[in-house]
């Protein structure tokens, strides 16, 4: 390490005072490139083109297709639902006929809590859509109401 510090010292002060007698020989402060013996020519190798292979197991695609159908549809996201009826079985499939007859366009299903039934509506996106949908749903179910299922 020392042995090397005894070089570069001379060698900055050589690299300096020919740099510092070329400013002085040239009155022009820009780059004279016509000397071109103080110059080195390099070469440099192009570098190859990068490809990458990627191998998939075909059921990844197929996966990534049905988690983007039950996204659609509602099944990972924070939806609203309608609550039409809480109660017993025999009333609550009533309902549900009844409301599938009524409002089609918005799929319904009954779930059970201990230890009664409930019937929900729809699956909306947010608390303007399910405002709107309740509002129609009103008419015939006057008791109905929105919410947010705990997933």
């Amino acid at each position: 390490m020392l042995n090397t510090k005894i070089y570069l010292l001379p060698l900055g002060v050589y690299l300096t005072s020919v740099l510092s007698l070329n400013a002085q020989d040239n009155p022009n402060p820009e780059v004279d490139l016509s000397n071109t013996s103080n110059f080195v020519t390099v070469n440099i190798p192009q570098s190859p083109e990068a490809s990458v292979t990627i191998n998939q197991d075909p059921k990844i695609k197929r996966l990534l297709d049905i988690k983007t159908k039950m996204e659609k549809s509602g099944d990972f996201s924070d939806r609203y639902k309608i609550q039409l009826y809480y109660g017993n079985l025999n009333k609550a499939n009533e309902i549900m006929k009844s409301s599938k007859e009524s409002f089609s366009q918005w799929d319904s299903s009954i779930k059970w809590e201990t230890p009664n039934y409930k019937v929900w509506l729809g699956n909306f996106r947010n608390r303007l859509e399910a405002d709107r949908a309740l509002k129609e749903i009103h008419t015939k179910f006057p008791s109905a109401f929105i919410f947010k299922p705990e997933q």
